[in-house]
């Protein structure tokens, strides 16, 4: 069957139209004319994947990576980057008006990534061991099957010769049975600091001999094992400092991530009576730029050892206007609301799965602004159509590329009442 592709969906596949049914074709690009094979039929929509390109797109390129074929971590290598923000701004768009109900929502353009490859402060590889040798990488595309590298062209070059190294580093073990499983990778712009993983309910200790092989080298020095002490390291952000280690939640894009800072202390308009309330605060990302503008911060953050690295976080930058209360949202929520308690603004940045759970308890908080921060667009749209219902209007979107070559799209939505 022959198609053209007209755009992306969210997850990078190309959609294409054909009597009256929808297809996603797997690879395809927007201008794309191509022969595909159907390898699912659902009826009104099926997934396919390309037979033959008859007529390539005039944004197909030439990826950068010998493995994007079979990498799970990329989508878009194939697609020039201009193609890649239009069509992101396209994907936000169209999910905003077909989940959210906002056919004429205040979309900004997206704010691109100053560094199109070599963004990624910090990765998390997979080890394992297959015909005689161990190999690094990630899953596949659609799989769990793994895709050995060497080296990763997206992520900071810090991280890209860490990872070469300690690929030349394993590939010298022979030993089948080391209990390694993953390792955690991340830059603080000057050195890597690494973290080995081991196999679930192998103790840690197993992985002494491979420490001490890594620690020999200048790139690959600073090595701790989890579940025995993950060895801390210090970054800047905006002038603030931060510390935290490999396995922490952090923005991998650092410079995105000044820009997203940026964006919500602009929107936020704080002086010195402003009381925040922070929601998924992380390390304190958001927490510590806001305390510095505003009366007092009030963190929440349901992981513990996110907790403890931001209240050594606020002692670092002396801030003495925040809190953080280790505790889900929805709990923190709930117990504010019990005692009546009320803020200017909540500033909140959920995982994948957006703020569906807390809501009624938000809207509840009755703030006059809430600031949403998102990387998903389809819980967005969910989140945010529930909020107008409830008496929050959507006054502006602006996108992010936290993630270029990939199909992610981060955002920051300004909400009042």
């Amino acid at each position: 069957m022959q198609i053209e592709i007209e755009r992306l969906a969210f997850g990078g596949a190309g959609i294409a139209k054909k009597d009256g049914k929808v297809f996603f074709v797997i690879g395809g690009l927007p201008k794309d004319v191509l022969e595909i094979n159907i390898i699912k039929d659902k009826g009104s929509y099926a997934e396919a994947v390309i037979a033959n390109i008859i007529e390539p797109s005039p944004d197909r390129i030439e990826p950068n990576c010998p493995v994007f074929k079979l990498c799970g971590g990329c989508q878009l290598q194939n697609l020039t980057y201009p193609a890649q923000l239009r069509e992101k701004e396209h994907i936000l768009k169209e999910t905003m008006s077909r989940i959210g109900g906002m056919h004429d929502a205040s979309l900004e353009p997206i704010v691109s990534s100053p560094k199109e490859f070599g963004f990624r402060n910090k990765v998390t590889l997979s080890a394992w061991f297959y015909k005689g040798q161990w190999h690094l990488g990630y899953n596949q595309k659609g799989s769990t099957r793994k895709v050995p590298i060497e080296s990763c062209p997206i992520s900071e070059e810090i991280v890209d010769k860490t990872i070469t190294k300690i690929s030349d580093v394993l590939s010298s073990l022979g030993d089948p049975h080391f209990p390694l499983d993953k390792i955690h990778i991340s830059s603080n712009g000057v050195k890597s600091q690494i973290t080995l993983v081991p196999v679930h309910n192998r103790k840690g200790d197993t992985l002494k001999t491979l420490h001490r092989h890594l620690k020999r080298h200048e790139e690959t020095e600073n090595v701790s094992i989890a579940g025995i002490g993950e060895t801390g390291f210090e970054f800047s952000i905006l002038g603030n400092k931060f510390i935290t280690t490999p396995s922490a939640f952090t923005q991998v894009n650092s410079s995105i991530n000044e820009l997203m800072i940026n964006t919500v202390l602009e929107w936020a308009e704080l002086n010195e009576n402003t009381t925040v309330l922070d929601l998924y605060s992380g390390i304190g990302n958001f927490s510590i730029p806001l305390a510095r503008a505003s009366k007092e911060v009030l963190g929440v953050e349901i992981s513990k050892n996110s907790v403890k690295l931001a209240n050594k976080n606020a002692e670092l930058n002396s801030v003495k206007n925040i809190v953080f209360q280790n505790a889900s949202s929805e709990d923190a929520i709930t117990i504010l609301n019990d005692q009546e308690e009320k803020f200017d603004l909540v500033v909140l940045d959920p995982p994948r799965e957006g703020a569906k759970e807390i809501i009624d308890g938000l809207v509840k908080l009755d703030t006059e602004k809430i600031i949403y921060v998102s990387c998903d667009p389809a819980t967005l749209a969910r989140d945010l159509k529930k909020l107008d219902v409830l008496g929050y209007k959507v006054v502006k979107i602006r996108p992010f590329d936290m993630f270029p070559q990939t199909f992610h799209i981060e955002s920051i939505t300004m909400l009042s009442k």
